[in-house]
C-alpha cells in the first residue's frame, strides 16, 4: 500500500548490525507465533534500534513527499495557496470514525521505517490527518471537485469521472515524489557505478509517473469536454454501513481469476478503486479509461465472482494495492486475530522490494466481510 521505496531501508543494516542484535532479531522471531495477540497490531516486547543513517535518509528526503504542487491544468485560476486536501472526503470518513478517528495503517516515511523493524500495525488516525494530499490549490480544489464534496454521492457518471480524476491526481502525485527522490541519490557524474536499488526505483517509479500522467492527461480532457461516459465503471452497492473505507489508483497485474492483466516491463494502464459510503450504505466502485481493456478485463473478473464474496475480495484488493486504506475500530477489533494478521502480512509485503505478486494474490480466501451485495451496475 505505501511506497516501495521505503523497503531501502531494509538495505542499510548491516553484518555487523545483525550480529551485535542477534538476541533480538531471535526475539522478534519468537514472537511471530503470537501475532496479532493486541487488537490493532502485532506486537513486539522488544524493538531493535533505528541506525543513525536511517534518520537522515528520512530528514534527506521528506521534503520530496511533502513537495507541494497544483496538478490542475488551468493554472491561470490557481490561488497561490496549496491545501491539504483529502483523497478520502472527511463526510465520508466521519462515517466510520469513533471520537473523530479511523484505524488505518500509518503510510508517512518514519511510520513505515519503524514499522520494518517492529511489524506492521494499525493506529487511531484523526479524521483531518487522513488521506491527504498537497497536489491542487485552495480554489482548483473547491471548483473541480464541489460535485463530489458540496452534494450527496449518488455515482453519477459526472462524480466517478471525478473520482477517478482525484485519484489519479494523488497517485500521479506520489509516483514523480518517489522518482525524484530516488534520483537525488543518484550521481550520473560520477565515476563510480549508481547505486544498483536507487537506479531500479528511479527507473520503476519514472515509468509509473508517466502512465499515470497520461491517464491524468486524458481524464482531464475527458471532465473538461464533459464525456464523462468515457470513464467505464462498475459500481457494487452493499446492504450493509460502512466499515472499510478506500480510494487509490493502481496497475493491476493480475484479476480476481488469477490470470495475469498485464506485464509491468510493456506499457501499462492505471484503474481506480473507490470504497465509499451513499445512504448509510457501502459502496464499491472501480474507475478505468475505456479504451483500456487490461482495466476491464479485471473489473469484469471482479463482477464474475460470487456475490457473497464481493465484500471480501474488495476488502482483500483494498489492503494489497491502496494505500489510502482505513477501518472503523469495530470492525477491525471483531475480525479474528488470524484475518488481521493476513491483511497486516499484504500491506507489509507491499512495503518489499523483494515482493513479487502471486498470480494468486486477489483471489478469495478469508471472509472479511459479509455484507450482502444490494445491486451491481
Amino acid at each position: 500500500m505505501c511506497s516501495q521505496a521505503l523497503e531501502i531501508f531494509n538495505c542499510f543494516w548491516s553484518k555487523d548490525d545483525i550480529e551485535s542484535h542477534s538476541g533480538q532479531i531471535i526475539a522478534r522471531i519468537t514472537t511471530l507465533v503470537k501475532m496479532s495477540e493486541q487488537p490493532h497490531g502485532l506486537p513486539y516486547p522488544g524493538t531493535m534500534p533505528i541506525p543513525p543513517q536511517l534518520w537522515s535518509f528520512t530528514e534527506r528526503h521528506q521534503r520530496f513527499f511533502e513537495a507541494k504542487e497544483c496538478l490542475a491544468a488551468d493554472h491561470s485560476r490557481c490561488s497561490g495557496r496549496i491545501v491539504r486536501a483529502h483523497i478520502i472526503a472527511r463526510s465520508q470518513l466521519k462515517q466510520i470514525a469513533r471520537n473523530g478517528h479511523v484505524v488505518a495503517v500509518p503510510n508517512s516515511l518514519l511510520a513505515v521505517m519503524r514499522m520494518q523493524r517492529t511489524g506492521f500495525k494499525v493506529e487511531e488516525i484523526g479524521v483531518g490527518e487522513f488521506s491527504t494530499m498537497n497536489c491542487f490549490c485552495a480554489d482548483h480544489d473547491k471548483t473541480l471537485f464541489a460535485p463530489i464534496e458540496d452534494a450527496l454521492l449518488n455515482f453519477s457518471s459526472q462524480q466517478l469521472a471525478l473520482l477517478h480524476y482525484r485519484a489519479i491526481a494523488a497517485e500521479f502525485h506520489q509516483r514523480r515524489n518517489q522518482q525524484e527522490s530516488a534520483a537525488s541519490e543518484l550521481d550520473w557524474e560520477s565515476d563510480k557505478p549508481p547505486d544498483v536499488r536507487f537506479s531500479w526505483i528511479d527507473r520503476c517509479s519514472r515509468k509509473a509517473s508517466e502512465e499515470a500522467y497520461y491517464a491524468l492527461f486524458r481524464t482531464e480532457k475527458l471532465i473538461a469536454a464533459r464525456r464523462f461516459e468515457d470513464v467505464g465503471s462498475l459500481v457494487v452497492r452493499f446492504d450493509a454501513p460502512p466499515a472499510v473505507m478506500s480510494v487509490g489508483a493502481f496497475r493491476p497485474q493480475y484479476d480476481f481469476a488469477a490470470r495475469r492483466v498485464q506485464n509491468f516491463a510493456l506499457p501499462c494502464c492505471y484503474l481506480a478503486m473507490h470504497l465509499l459510503a451513499a445512504d448509510g450504505a457501502a459502496v464499491l466502485a472501480f474507475t478505468w479509461l475505456r479504451a483500456n481493456s487490461a482495466a476491464e478485463q479485471f473489473v469484469r473478473s471482479f463482477a464474475a465472482r460470487a456475490r457473497e464474496q464481493m465484500a471480501s475480495l474488495a476488502v482483500q484488493c483494498a489492503f494489497e494495492h491502496i494505500e489510502h486504506t482505513c477501518m472503523s475500530d469495530t470492525w477491525w477489533s471483531n475480525l479474528e486475530r488470524p484475518m488481521r494478521a493476513a491483511l497486516l502480512e499484504r500491506v507489509r509485503r507491499a512495503n518489499s522490494l523483494a515482493y513479487r505478486r502471486s498470480p494468486r494474490c486477489l483471489s478469495y480466501r478469508i471472509p472479511y466481510a459479509d455484507w450482502p451485495v444490494a445491486d451491481v451496475r
